[in-house]
């Protein structure tokens, strides 16, 4: 029990959990997308959440993709960029491990 308590004490508060919930599915750039969802759509989505609420849309999505290629506080257009200058697309990015 105490070891139960020492973790949570130590991860209480940590973006984990519904931050990573949209890369549980997504360990490919091409498959496992939904059907009706095409693997371009996302990025665009999530650039017009940041236009609107963009500390969401870098909790769910930005923060993550920063995290995979190695940068921080980068917009999603920024990433888009690094991922094309690093011949990945966003997808590619997604389909990364932490």
């Amino acid at each position: 029990m105490e070891k139960a308590k020492q973790f949570f004490t130590e991860t209480e508060g940590l973006p984990y959990g519904y931050y990573n919930f949209l890369y549980g599915w997504v360990d490919s750039a091409n498959d496992n997308w939904p059907p009706l969802v095409p693997r371009e759509f996302v990025p665009i989505l999530f650039k017009v959440v940041e236009d609107v609420m963009p500390t969401l849309a870098y909790n769910f999505f930005g923060e993550a993709l920063n995290k995979r290629l190695g940068v921080d506080g980068k917009t999603i257009s920024e990433i888009a960029k690094i991922s094309a200058e690093r011949g990945m697309s966003v997808a590619d990015v997604m389909a990364m491990p932490e």
